[in-house]
């Protein structure tokens, strides 16, 4: 029977216990925080966005020019699903997005914690591991308050920088540093972006279905649509999300960045022009701003008008000319955020950068650095899009690693 050590007790560090375990392991977690799981609880709104039907290479992001897709690929989507089904968990589907059917996080932290309690691997919380020493073909494994102990393998999945309220902080990269791993500097994502532009504070509480491209040095880099949240200090919601990766990469690069917003992308520039015509022909005694309440939020009205830098928006519509009336519908159609960067890791949900995976077999997760050595889930330089698909990761590479550290 091998003993291994599980370091940090989110994620991919319980679905690896329990994955070794299962095959004969005497297995014992050491959780630095005062209970296992707590980042699980707040995943999908407190719902927890379990995974993601449409994993494909495109939706994970890392710096290795091998990719990262193995680990996914080998224990897929319907290899994690089976695997909390046989826990106990219904699936939930919401388009491509997968849910427990309680629509409750703490569904999947109690099934693996009963798991956990059933298979008898031991659980040491408000434990810090802060030294890992390979000596005799074992691994000695010293705690914060001096004890240290000895195992055959150990497996560190102690996560991000993402959340440090729920115990994420630089630990992991430190521990696997000194055994001779490298870092790739790390960066939040899946965050609020930042942004100085006034109508942010103009429309803040604001929601609203748009189209958001994302430009660093004028070049495109990506697109997405959804409900944008409009806060005091920048943009907020889905599709911000989706591109706050792109944002905190080019603040961390010290490069130009900022978003286009396109409140009406169904519609073209010419399309709006004609209908700013028709509503004129059906209220030509308005103002401006009249002109178009019941199409578009108040707020939203303001925003563009002062925009398109046509006047007082309480000036009567029959002072607008067809040169002011195509600058209206190009504001509509793109309204520009300056960029400043994101908001910090406290408020981030995944982390970019970490450890180099060129440095772990993806076949195994083994250590490439260190003998019987293996390495999940957030520390890793991989990270997935908003969706599901971090959770993914984590569970891939949490089944894959308590498998080899049981087995090879």
């Amino acid at each position: 029977m091998r003993d291994i050590a599980i370091i940090g007790g989110g994620a991919s560090g319980l679905v690896a216990a329990i994955t070794a375990a299962r095959l004969g392991s005497n297995v014992t977690i050491f959780e630095r925080q005062n209970r296992i799981g707590k980042k699980i609880l707040v995943t999908g709104n407190g719902r927890c966005n379990m995974t993601n039907l449409n994993i494909k290479p495109e939706y994970f992001h890392t710096s290795s020019q091998k990719g990262c897709f193995a680990p996914l690929a080998k224990k897929d989507v319907e290899t994690v699903l089976a695997f909390f089904n046989e826990l106990g968990i219904e699936r939930l589907v919401e388009k491509t997005k997968v849910y427990p059917a309680s629509e409750q996080a703490s569904s999947i932290l109690d099934v693996m914690r009963m798991e956990i309690e059933r298979l008898g691997i031991t659980v040491k919380v408000d434990t810090k591991v802060i030294g890992l020493k390979y000596k005799e073909n074992k691994w000695q494994v010293e705690t914060e308050t001096g004890e240290t102990e000895v195992f055959d393998r150990v497996i560190v999945s102690t996560g991000g920088m993402a959340a440090p309220a729920l115990g994420c902080d630089h630990s992991g990269y430190n521990l696997l540093k000194k055994l001779g791993h490298s870092e790739i500097e790390t960066f939040p994502t899946i965050v609020h972006i930042v942004s100085p532009t006034k109508y942010c504070k103009m429309m803040k509480g604001m929601r609203f279905k748009a189209e958001v491209s994302i430009f660093v040095e004028n070049e495109l880099k990506r697109i997405e649509r959804g409900e944008v949240l409009f806060t005091e200090d920048g943009l907020s919601g889905p599709p911000i999300f989706l591109l706050s990766r792109v944002a905190s990469e080019s603040f961390k690069d010290r490069k130009a960045c900022k978003i286009h917003f396109d409140l009406m992308p169904d519609w073209t520039k010419e399309d709006l022009v004609a209908k700013i015509y028709e509503r004129l022909a059906n209220g030509s005694s308005k103002s401006i701003e009249d002109l178009f309440v019941g199409w578009l939020n108040k707020r939203a009205i303001m925003a563009v008008i002062k925009e398109a830098n046509i006047g007082s928006p309480v000036a009567p519509c029959e002072n607008l000319d067809y040169e002011m009336i195509e600058r209206l519908a190009e504001c509509m159609k793109c309204i520009v955020f300056k960029v400043e960067g994101t908001r910090g890791f406290k408020f981030a949900q995944s982390t970019a950068g970490g450890i180099c995976i060129d440095e772990i077999d993806l076949e195994t997760m083994a250590s490439k650095k260190a003998p019987n050595l293996y390495v999940t889930g957030e520390v890793l330089d991989v990270d997935g899009d908003c969706g599901g698909y971090n959770l993914q990761w984590a569970w891939s590479t949490g089944l894959i690693a308590g498998e080899a550290a049981a087995t090879v």
